[in-house]
Order: C-alpha cells, then structure tokens, then sequence
C-alpha cells in the first residue's frame, strides 16, 4: 500500500503532463482546448444556453441525441449526422441558444471526462480568463491544468501555451501578451485556418482575444454526461 500524500496547499497550481495526472487528482480541474473545445463551451453559456452538455465519445453523443429531440451536435467529429462544426463563433451567433447543446469532441470532451475524480472541472480559455481567475481566487483549491492536446496531439501546442499563461493569471500576473506571440510564432493559427475555411477566421478572432466573455464553465458529469453550468 502506498504511503497516503499529504493534502496539496490551497496555492498549488500545476499543469497536467501526462493523462494519469488528470485521472487520479482529487482537486480542482480545469481544462483548456484552446482552439475549439473551451471556446465553444464557453460561447455556448455565452450565449444564453442553459442546457448544454459534454460527452467523453461519439457514440454517448449521439445516443443522448436521440433521446434529446430537438437538441444540436457541436463537433468536429464527422458523426454522420446532421450538426455543427465545433465552432466557437457558430456557438455564440450562428446557432439556436433555447436549444439543448451536445459537445463531443477529439480533445476536450475527452479530458474533462477524465477529470471524474476532481471536486470541480472548470473550463479555460483566453476569452474568459480574467473572470475564472476572479472565481478561483474567491474559492482557492489546489489546482491541475489541463492541456487538452495531452488526450489528443501532442503537437497542438496552443493548449500548454494557454495553460501556462493561466498559472500566470491566476497568480496574478498578466502573460497573455507574451503567449499570444509564442502561439503565433508556433505556426498553428496558420494550421487551424487552412482546415476551418468556413468559419476559421471569425473562430480565431474570438479565441486569440482575452477577456471579452464572463462565463466560467463548469462541468459535472453523472452516468456518463457532463452538465455544464455557469460557476461565474
């Protein structure tokens, strides 16, 4: 039997580098997916969604779906069935916001999914960091980052940029300036535009700004979906 860990500070704030890490913290989770995932999440509550859920593979998605008449698919996962691309810009002007919403994606339904041992799974990105770091500085907890690309492609690096401009964040110190040119500078804008001709463009515009959305996305998952709920 291994020793029992004594309990993490109220001050630490980690980043997940590998998936055991996610699966096995007993803390406060937050995962960033900064291209898609976390913006479309969050553009959904945005948006004025109150029913918006997460599912950790395609076929709960799509089971949940059938169940849900009525309700809308964001994914970028070819379901072969009618949906929405996984969309931050479509999530917040180009879609129906009285109508349930179903998230199943590569990366970041995946890693929140793996958070089922966490007190609470947040969602990050650039567009709401000023108000998750106001909540989490009013509810301190012991903290993992969760870079997305960590369940997915390691080589989407925007996610442990972001994520490490989130440990700044939350201590108090403004690196978005600095990571915003690191992501630049990485090529993957480029990348991210070259397949997402329909709404590539509008969805970086929203994603590479801080700031400029105040819901703090937080996700409770029960047999297999995840509620999302606004913690702001």
């Amino acid at each position: 039997m291994s020793p029992k860990l004594p309990p993490a500070p109220q001050n630490d704030i980690r980043i997940a580098l590998d998936r055991a890490e996610a699966r096995t913290w007993r803390g406060r989770g937050i995962v960033i997916d900064l291209f898609r995932f976390s913006n479309t999440i969050t553009a959904l509550l945005e948006s004025g969604r109150r029913d918006v859920r997460v599912y950790p593979d395609p076929a709960l998605a799509l089971s949940a779906r059938r169940q849900l008449p009525g309700s809308d698919i964001f994914s970028e996962i070819n379901l072969g069935v009618e949906q929405y691309d996984n969309s931050p810009y479509t999530a917040l002007h180009g879609s129906d916001p009285s109508r349930p919403a179903l998230s199943v994606t590569n990366s970041g339904s995946p890693a929140a999914s793996s958070l089922l041992l966490a007190s609470e799974i947040l969602v990050a990105c650039f567009a709401n960091f000023p108000a998750l770091a106001a909540y989490c500085r009013a509810h301190p907890a012991p903290t993992l980052i969760v870079p997305a690309c960590l369940f997915y492609d390691a080589r989407h690096v925007e996610d442990m940029i972001c994520a490490r401009a989130l440990v700044e964040e939350l201590e108090g110190r403004d690196a978005f300036p600095a990571a915003l040119e690191e992501i630049h500078a990485s090529g993957r804008v480029l990348d991210f535009l070259a397949f997402r001709p329909e709404t590539g463009k509008r969805d970086m515009e929203l994603v590479l700004k801080k700031g400029h959305m105040k819901a703090v996305p937080r996700i409770k998952f029960k047999a297999g979906t995840g509620l999302v709920e606004n913690a702001a």
